[in-house]
């Protein structure tokens, strides 16, 4: 262990990884910190989707094209198989009053100079002949990737520590450490003390705790998610399926939900999702447990558009606390307080992975960053007294 680090970083999800893959590689001394095990909390959960066609126009849809780009390279880039493939999308209007919301999402893509497609009536069918007829409106299409979350992070780890990156597990910050009203270092829950120039706050759903201890509010909420795995099945879904309605619905701080994702892995397991509830509806002690109630609403869902599933197996399912923010916009850039880096509540994460873990190494190594990130750090105050 250092006396002192160039860079700690709280988060073993994949902003995390990829900021300590980065600064290492940048020659940054650099400590990441995880709660947990690497890759234990929202983005061991995620299904490594690389996902472009949904992204916010603006800021978020330029970083979106070149963390999609990024991801190409990024097999190359760690010299491990990540299971990178491109792999088709589709966003799904299940009633007409998804279908204003999803002409606005295709026409500001296709202005933008997209190649994504607009599918109805029998063309839609004929891209997924397995969905129930009359149970879609119109769709989306754009032919986007997916990557093995696992097989990514930790090879981000394995690369990083060639580098010099230290890896501490199961690992809990308590606070941040503030001395002369910047941000010097943290404080473990053991009572251990880390010092360092900089410290990146990559910690998702924990996000908001941790930085209050700094005086900050930042407007990472979270809810609690569950999605499931069944039995393997021959090619069943050609494409990653989603309901338009999921940006809208599935992360509400008002009520729970269910709104239907669900793929076909390359193994031939059905990944499907995602039912959530408010975080602070949920106890404690049930926070990681899963539930009869949405595995139950979740196949309702999956048999009205796909019946022929009516006798798969779920295997598995489980629960995740997933960050996100009201108005689906990252907190992302140099904090208010020197020395602290917030990159959490992103509306999606595989695809924006890397070039966000660039873009740290570039605020930290003191290179330039492309972008001026301060719109996505507007909604931070101060804590009120």
């Amino acid at each position: 262990m250092r006396d002192k680090y160039g860079a700690i970083v709280i988060g073993g999800g994949y902003f995390g990884c990829a900021s300590a893959y980065f600064l290492a590689k940048a020659g940054v001394p650099t400590l990441l910190l995880e709660e947990k095990e690497v890759s234990r909390g929202a983005s061991g959960a995620n299904f490594g989707n690389v996902q472009v066609q949904d992204s916010d126009m603006g800021l978020s849809y330029e970083l979106t094209l070149a963390g999609f780009g990024r991801m190409k390279t990024m097999e190359r880039e760690l010299d491990s198989d990540i299971g990178f493939q491109l792999h088709g999308s589709i966003i799904v209007a299940e009633r007409e009053a998804h279908r204003p919301e999803l002409e606005k999402l295709y026409r500001e893509k296709k202005d933008a100079g997209l190649d994504i497609r607009w599918l109805e009536g029998q063309a839609l069918y004929d891209l997924e002949p397995n969905l129930a007829p009359g149970t879609a409106v119109a769709a989306t299409y754009f032919e986007q990737g997916r990557i093995y979350p696992f097989h990514y992070l930790y090879a981000l780890v394995r690369q990083g520590r060639k580098y010099g990156l230290e890896v501490r597990e199961f690992s809990a910050v308590d606070s941040l450490l503030l001395e002369g009203g910047r941000c010097t270092g943290v404080m473990l829950r053991d009572g251990t003390t880390l010092r360092a120039e900089q410290v990146v706050v990559a910690a998702g759903s924990g996000t908001r705790k941790l930085c209050a201890t700094a005086g900050l509010d930042v407007p990472v909420l979270s809810v609690k998610a569950e999605a499931f795995v069944t039995e393997a099945i021959a090619p069943f879904i050609h494409t990653y399926y989603s309901s338009a309605a999921f940006f809208a619905e599935a992360h509400s701080q008002e009520h729970a939900a269910i709104s239907l994702c669900v793929g076909q892995s390359h193994y031939g397991n059905l990944l499907v999702a995602e039912t959530t509830k408010p975080h602070n509806w949920v106890a404690e002690e049930r926070q990681d447990c899963t539930s009869l109630e949405h595995c139950r609403g979740v196949r309702e869902q999956l048999l009205h558009f796909f019946p022929a599933l009516e006798h798969v197996q779920v295997l598995r399912s489980w629960a995740v606390a997933s960050p996100f923010t009201e108005d689906h916009k990252p907190v992302f850039g140099r904090s208010p307080v020197p020395g602290l880096i917030i990159a959490a509540g992103f509306k999606s994460a595989a695809v924006l992975s890397a070039v966000v873990g660039e873009c740290v190494a570039g605020l930290v190594s003191g290179d330039s960053c492309p972008w001026d990130l301060s719109p996505f750090m507007q909604k931070v105050k101060p804590l009120a007294p």
